[in-house]
């Protein structure tokens, strides 16, 4: 389950403390100290519902210390169709001198998690989606992760590193009768799946919360097995490529996106909708790879999806001290699935979506709406959240 963030209403909030206490202290202020702040949170997307809930930061400063010294972050969120998300982080950009150390404690529950078999053309007859019992599961995963970054060429170099560790225990309890029943698949019992993670990436985007030029280049693998204290023993592999392109002005920018995910091994079939790297994504459907389609609809051991946006921004008011700027976007993706033993259809055999959305940002805040469709069936979905889908 995507982890929520605040709402329009929250944002609002939000952007006016920050403009407000920036407008009133000095720099040399703002090298000591703390900031707290708790908001509502409110979103929403067709797959998982309504979403509702709390988040909170806490914020300490110290002198040439950047962004922070330290920062706390804590959530509780729920959703109308039962899911749960409560995770306390924290992140230490310079904890260990270059080296920056993020962590985080989260419980996760999601009521209809869903299952409909593995492969490009599992259950043909429902490819519009199905909540119901017989396509879902209740899953209960109490999870653990840190994660340690740097640069090896110095803090202003487009290289960076990563390494870190992610332990998770999923509990599986399937509806009766349903699909996971009738034809178990790996990993049908839940278990542990404790993995190492590591990556390279080069980042040359001239704003990490709302590029306009740019790109991100990133591979990353994972390994999990009794040495890594999993039950399954699989690794993987994920290339990302991210482009930024400015069509004239920096108001206009064309987005693309390619994700190819690989896992070979023991995998179990709460694993193959995910996708590796540090940005968060599940495939193939739902909000962070293939819109218009339902979330997790095609799941297995390798994925491949590509997403293109075009994005403008003509619209600007000042705001506290700042601009805000509003537009909105056209975007297409699309994405399909391979899993050994399976028939996945012919190569061009693609899963998609297209649709338009509106888009609002202040500095590093980007409130994201998008109505998608999708061709293959003609359902629509409407998703409401923040930041860039990429």
């Amino acid at each position: 389950m995507k982890v929520f963030r605040s709402t329009a209403a929250a944002l609002a909030l939000a952007l006016s403390f920050a403009a407000r206490a920036q407008g009133a202290t000095s720099a040399p202020e703002r090298d000591r100290g703390w900031d707290a702040l708790a908001l509502p949170l409110l979103n929403y997307s067709t797959d998982l519902g309504v979403g509702y809930g709390l988040v909170g930061g806490a914020y300490l400063y110290g002198p040439g210390y950047r962004p922070f010294r330290f920062s706390l972050g804590a959530q509780t969120s729920f959703t109308t169709r039962g899911g749960q998300s409560h995770f306390l982080r924290f992140d230490g950009p310079n904890l260990l001198g270059p080296i920056r150390v993020e962590a985080q404690v989260e419980l996760r529950r999601d009521l209809r998690a869903p299952y409909y078999g593995s492969g490009n053309r599992s259950v043909p007859g429902v490819v519009a989606g199905d909540d119901s019992d017989r396509f879902s599961y209740d899953q209960r995963t109490p999870r653990a992760w840190v994660r340690l970054r740097f640069h090896p060429l110095g803090p202003e170099d487009p290289y960076q590193l990563w390494a870190g560790y992610l332990f998770r225990d999923v509990a599986v309890r399937p509806y009766q009768p349903s699909l996971l029943t009738e034809a178990p698949p790996p990993g049908a019992a839940g278990g542990r799946a404790g993995q190492l993670n590591a990556g390279a990436l080069r980042d040359t985007r001239d704003d990490e919360a709302n590029p306009s030029r740019g790109s991100v280049e990133e591979l990353a693998v994972r390994v999990s097995g009794p040495a890594t204290l999993g039950d399954y023993a699989f690794g993987g592999l994920t290339a990302t490529e991210r482009r930024y392109l400015q069509l004239g002005s920096p108001q206009l920018v064309l987005a693309f996106r390619a994700v190819l995910d690989v896992q070979l091994g023991d995998v179990p079939f709460f694993e193959w909708p995910s996708v590796g790297g540090i940005a968060v994504a599940e495939g193939i459907g739902g909000m962070t790879s293939v819109r218009g389609v339902p979330r997790a609809r095609f799941a297995g051991d390798t994925k491949a999806f590509a997403n293109l946006e075009l994005r403008w921004l003509p619209l600007s008011f000042p705001l506290f001290g700042h601009p805000v700027r509003v537009g909105g976007v056209a975007f297409a993706d699309a994405g399909r699935v391979w899993q050994p033993a399976v028939d996945d259809g012919p190569w061009y055999a693609w899963h998609a979506g297209a649709g338009a959305g509106l888009r609002v940002v202040r500095r590093a805040a980007v409130l994201r709406g998008d109505w998608a469709i999708s061709p293959e069936t003609g359902r629509s979905a409407l998703y409401f959240t923040m930041g860039h889908m990429f």
